[in-house]
This record gives C-alpha cells, structure tokens and sequence, in this order.
C-alpha cells in the first residue's frame, strides 16, 4: 500500500532516509530546486558577532564552553564541532518533529553511540524508530510493520559514529556563528534517493545539538528540535533491540 506523503510515517521516512520520494513528488507543492553550482564557488565564512561571551563559562550541567568561536578559522570550528559530538557518548530530550507544511508530531529521542537510536512517537501516532548499530527498523504498532533499512542511508548516521568528521561525512557548504548558536550547512549525497541538504543547530556555548533540518532531494523538509536534553544518564541497552515481529495492537 502506498504511503500518504502527509501522514507521520511518511515525515518521520523523511527525517531517516528520504525514502518517500516518489509519494512526496505526488502530493506536495515542491519549492525550486537549488541550482547544482550553488555555493560551490563561493569563499565560506564565519560571520562574527558583537554579543559574544568574553570569557569561557561552564554551564549547569557541568560542560565547559568552547573558545570564542568567531575567532577561529573555519578548520577550527569544524574541529571544536566534531569534538563536541565526538564526546557525545549518550543523550536522551524531547523532540518536536515539524514538516514543511506546519505538520507537528512529539515524542521522546534516546541515543547511545555508536550506532544506537530510538524515537518514541507519542500518541495518536504508533510509531517508533530503532538504530541497533546495524540496522534502522520503522515500526508501526498499530499495523504491525516493521521495515529495515541501512543505517548508512540515513542523513544523521553522522551522530552515530564512533569518531565523527563532519568533513569526510558532508560537503560542508556554510558554516555560521549566530548570537546563541553555531549553525553548519552540508550536504549528504549518500542518502537513499540522492542528495539531502541538512541543517544543524548547536548551542553557541556548549556546541550540544539542539535542532536540524533535513531536505529531501525532492525538496521535502523536515526539522527536529531539541528541550530537556540529559546528557548524565546511560539509557538501557534493551531499549535498541529491534524486535523480530510486531504484532498489530487492537
């Protein structure tokens, strides 16, 4: 059965692998494709800002800030960045998942590196989301589906690595020191379908992850946002273990 490209289970395949190309080219408005030299010849900058804290601060979970990052080179920050996730070893938050038509669903993101991830939808929606290490499994309780498919497919794999290099994963297309965040802009040609362009959005101080967008190839986007991150406690192994069979709950 073909999946509706405005249902849940189309926004969250978007998020993970751009999978729904063809039923998302049918049924939404898509914006103008991006010209294929855009950026490519342009110089990336850092743009500095006047608010910069003057001094490194510890926040209240005990995680050190970065130095000034509008003094850095572009190499640097990558590198401070690559660092930050580097060190990232487990998290779990509250996300809000919104499409690119005002569509928003919640839930409860659980990470445990390398290779570790479930999303926890919250109802009406039945779905989850399970990274093992090997496999991502989308799992639809209320059909009882469960479909696999290749973590390397993925436009976040980067977060699950052992080591992350933000430079040998994406085309690293723009980078930008904002008042209360550090954005970077790439582009991941590895994803099913072909080029998604992502977004990611770290806290300026501590570089923690806070949000991303995903552009499918056809356009179609979608944004996480982080709250109540807990970086301090190890989830249960148990919870990433993709189940054999899902049975259809009544």
């Amino acid at each position: 059965m073909p999946l509706d490209a405005r249902s849940p289970a189309v926004v969250c395949l978007v998020f993970i692998a751009s999978l729904t190309v063809a039923e998302a080219a049918k049924k939404i408005p898509l914006p103008p494709r991006r010209p294929p030299d855009l950026m490519q010849n342009q110089p990336m900058v850092i743009t500095p800002t006047p608010t910069a804290p003057k001094a490194p601060e510890v926040t209240q979970d005990s995680t050190p800030s970065v130095p000034l990052l509008e003094e850095m080179s572009r190499e640097e920050v990558i590198t401070e960045v690559n660092n930050a996730l580097t060190r990232l070893k487990q998290f779990s938050a509250k996300f809000s998942q919104t499409d690119q038509n005002g569509q928003s669903v919640s839930g409860t993101l659980t990470l445990l590196r390398p290779g570790r991830l479930r999303f926890d939808y919250n109802p009406p929606s039945a779905l989850k989301i399970i990274a093992d290490g090997n496999n991502v499994a989308v799992i639809d309780e209320r059909l009882g589906t469960r479909d696999l498919y290749s973590i390397g497919l993925t436009p976040l794999k980067f977060l699950l690595s052992r080591s992350i290099d933000l430079g040998r994963e994406f085309k690293i297309s723009d980078i930008r020191v904002e008042p209360d965040r550090l954005v970077l802009e790439a582009d991941d040609t590895a994803t099913f379908g072909g080029s998604s362009h992502i977004v990611l959005g770290f806290d300026r101080k501590t570089l923690l992850l806070k949000n991303w967008t995903v552009i499918d190839p056809q356009g179609y986007s979608v944004t996480i946002r982080l709250s109540q991150i807990d970086t301090k406690h190890e989830p249960d192994t148990m919870g990433f273990v993709i189940p054999d069979a899902v049975k259809p709950s009544k």
